[in-house]
């Protein structure tokens, strides 16, 4: 009795085995998919393969298939679902699951069907095993191993940057390229010549022609040239193993005038590469100016596409999409305006804006010296690259970005802050009978300079119409600097810009406060530590002639016309210095400004950079200016070192801009 319960205990024992030795097909599935979505091909194939399979696909092929196409197409994001967890497997050889397959590439989403087959087998160790039947379509749908996989571009076009007027500031277009055979160029005869034609360093033209992946019939790009430079390809091309074709690239039709405003593209750097998404190597990026301000909307998407080239020749597509331009955007700048101030100030070094006063719209912006920036996408060599970084003039340094002392125009917003806070009576006078003044000993020996000695009896017309340095200095330590720095901060001193462009903020001190008399006699008039960017005193000027509704300068047209500050003196008061305005061109210190036709108004400044009294400093020369009858183009105008002009100072910048206004009619 004791062995027969013996026997039967050991038989239950086996039973118990074999049932453990059953393994599902679902768990062989599970770990083939783990193995696949951590890129373990080899374990892949040599572990859950069928003999079937491995007889037609070698490890090799289907490793390589693997890696090969997943790195291609940038595979990311691998998904391998079971639809059907329930099939009845127990008593099957094979079991057929259905699945899907799901990856990201750099094309776009590919999902199908797949059925993943299994057969049963007994392993060397009798134990029971599941091996999975393969194919290249579990790859890519529909994949066939004498295929071939082909990747194809279409492009897309980078956004255009226009004008008010819808005309091309930064475009598209084509250009010649002219590039050097090496096996049909003589260099000893004609290499000196072609340096002279094109105005290229022969060295660097040979740099171009004998890079690595140079051949004997290759074409070498040596430069791209815009199409109106035909005379100078032409002249090239006359050059045994010269080759001229054209190609698309991106072109600035308004060249210097808007460099430092449109700015360029270039190619994308390793840097950019870590900063930006969505760039490979090669691709095209905003550099600078608006090109890179709105790099997100101006940016193409070209389309792509990944399909299969069958033995018989026909297509089948896996994943495709399509090209995507970039926005053409449309800005406030008027090309005529653009064009005309920068041939007023071309041989200057400089800003200036122009602003529609009643709407906010900057319909000019110029930073000089300048550069070409079709320069930079035709090619630059590393010297002149280097030259124009090291120039001593700094042409790309984009001023109209910074900030400077406003000089004498200040004295504007010195009578607006008093107006406003009460502390100006126009009618009250000063009288004043010395060229130097003092508030007391308590200055030791600084003093206000006045330069207009004729009027002793000073109001706030006569002050602003001869520019009275005294009369502004007592105004502001009559305000006290509390009020005067309320005043400013209403006026937006202080504050970031809001202007799409990015600019460096004003500042009514390095301290950000007025601490003494001193500091604020000077700067009520004009000479303190107040710094302003040229929009900004564009657009407070803008504010008076608007009747005392400051606009925000806006840059594109879709931005909408807004109030900046509602108030910035009454309508009466806007008045008034409107008329001391026209006042100070018809009888005070800037008749130089007149322009017949036209009914001009402004005020001058010039601010000394130098950090002491004494000796004169170097010189910036302002004038803001509009003419009364039609103030929509109210400019704001800054020259540098005009203590070296002639006439000097700030008269010079007058004669710029009566210049200006009479060449510039927007209604022609």
């Amino acid at each position: 009795m004791k062995k027969l319960l013996i026997m039967i205990l050991l038989a239950v024992l086996l039973s118990g085995c074999q049932e453990e030795e059953k393994v599902s097909p679902y768990t062989a599935l599970a770990e083939y998919i783990e193995k696949w979505q951590a890129s373990e091909f080899n374990d892949m194939y040599d572990t859950y393969l069928t003999t079937t399979t491995k007889t037609a696909y070698t490890n090799e092929v289907f490793s390589e298939k693997y890696e090969k196409l997943y790195e291609d197409l940038e595979t990311a994001n691998l998904s391998i679902e079971i639809l059907d967890k329930e099939i009845p497997w127990e008593e099957e050889a094979s079991v057929t699951i259905p699945g899907k397959i799901s990856f990201d590439t750099y094309v776009g989403k590919i999902e199908y069907s797949k059925d993943f087959v299994l057969e049963k087998t007994i392993a060397e160790d009798e134990k029971e095993k599941w091996n999975i039947q393969w194919d290249p379509s579990f790859i890519l749908p529909n994949l066939e191993l004498t295929d071939k996989v082909h990747f194809s571009t279409t492009y897309a076009e980078r956004g255009e940057i226009l004008d008010t007027e819808g005309n091309p500031m930064a475009t598209n277009g084509e250009v010649f390229q002219v590039g050097v055979v090496p096996g049909k160029f003589n260099e000893e005869e004609s290499l000196q010549r072609l340096s002279e034609i094109l105005n290229m360093d022969e060295e660097y033209i040979k740099s171009q022609y004998t890079l690595s992946w140079a051949k004997p019939d290759y074409v070498m790009p040596i430069k791209k040239f815009l199409l109106e430079e035909e005379q100078t390809v032409m002249a090239a091309e006359e050059i045994e193993g010269i080759s001229v074709k054209t190609v698309e690239e991106r072109i600035y039709p308004l060249g210097q005038s808007a460099a430092h405003l449109i700015g360029y593209i270039g190619e994308v750097t390793a840097e950019d590469l870590e900063s930006l998404e969505g760039y490979s190597p090669g691709d095209m990026v905003g550099k600078r100016g608006l090109e890179q301000l709105l790099e997100d909307r101006l940016k193409a998407k070209n389309g792509e596409k990944v399909y299969l080239e069958k033995e018989d020749g026909s297509q089948v597509d896996i994943v495709a999409s399509e090209p995507i331009n970039g926005e053409t955007i449309t800005l406030t700048i008027n090309g005529k305006v653009q064009q005309n101030l920068f041939e007023t100030l071309k041989e200057e070094s400089g800003t200036a804006a122009v602003m529609d006063p009643t709407s906010g719209k900057v319909r000019g912006l110029v930073s000089l010296p300048t550069f070409d920036p079709n320069d930079y996408v035709l090619g630059l060599s590393s010297q002149q690259r280097q030259a124009l970084e090291e120039n001593p003039e700094k042409p790309t340094i984009n001023r109209f970005s910074y900030t400077y002392s406003p000089g004498s125009t200040m004295k504007l917003l010195t009578a607006v802050v008093g107006l406003v806070n009460g502390e100006i009576d126009p009618a009250a006078t000063y009288e004043i009978n010395e060229k130097s003044w003092q508030k007391d000993d308590s200055w030791g020996g600084y003093k206000v300079n006045r330069y207009y000695e004729e009027d002793n009896i000073v109001n706030l017309e006569s002050g602003l119409k001869f520019s009275d340095n005294i009369y502004f200095a007592r105004a502001g330590l009559d305000m006290g600097a509390e009020k005067f720095q309320e005043g400013l901060s209403r006026l937006g001193v202080g504050e970031a810009l809001p202007f799409i462009y990015p600019t460096v903020k004003s500042q009514i001190s390095n301290s950000e406060t007025i601490e003494d008399d001193v500091l604020l006699a000077d700067t009520a008039y004009g000479q303190g530590e107040l710094l302003m960017n040229i929009v900004h005193l564009a657009s407070i000027y803008g504010g008076v002639v608007n009747n005392g509704k400051m606009m925000q300068p806006i840059l594109l047209e879709e931005e909408e016309e807004t109030v900046w500050q509602e108030e910035i003196v009454s309508s009466e008061q806007a008045i008034l210095l409107k008329d001391y305005l026209r006042k100070i061109v018809t009888e005070g210190s800037s008749q130089k400004a007149n322009v017949q036709g036209r009914e001009m108004a402004g005020k001058t400044g010039t601010s000394e950079m130098k950090t002491e009294q004494g000796p004169s400093g170097d010189e910036n020369g302002l004038f803001v200016a509009y003419d009364q009858q039609d103030p929509t183009l109210l400019t704001a105008m800054l020259v540098e070192g005009v203590d070296k002009k002639k006439p000097r100072g700030s008269t010079y910048v007058v004669e710029l801009t009566r210049s200006f206004f009479e060449k510039i009619d927007v209604r022609e």
